[in-house]
């Protein structure tokens, strides 16, 4: 298995519009990534729904913001494990 979200920690939020949030993360373990439910110090990469994308009122997002932790919406996702 040699991608980009190999043993990353990841978390996915908000409401996705090109797939299942729940189908997305399972996919991502399938890929070898590590899923988890809220951001924290382990966190690498928040993987944003449309809603979530541009609010800076997300508490994840703030945090992410915060810990200086990649933000990506689901898109670059999607472009990220396809390339």
């Amino acid at each position: 298995m040699n991608n980009k979200i190999q043993n990353k920690h990841l978390v996915f939020t908000g409401k996705m519009e090109h797939g299942d949030r729940k189908e997305m993360k399972e996919e991502a373990k399938k890929l070898g990534a590590i899923v988890q439910s809220d951001v924290n110090g382990k966190t690498e990469m928040l993987i944003c729904g449309s809603d979530v994308a541009h609010n800076s009122k997300s508490s994840k997002r703030k945090e992410a913001e915060e810990l200086g932790i990649q933000i990506i919406d689901e898109v670059a996702y999607y472009e990220l494990i396809k390339s």
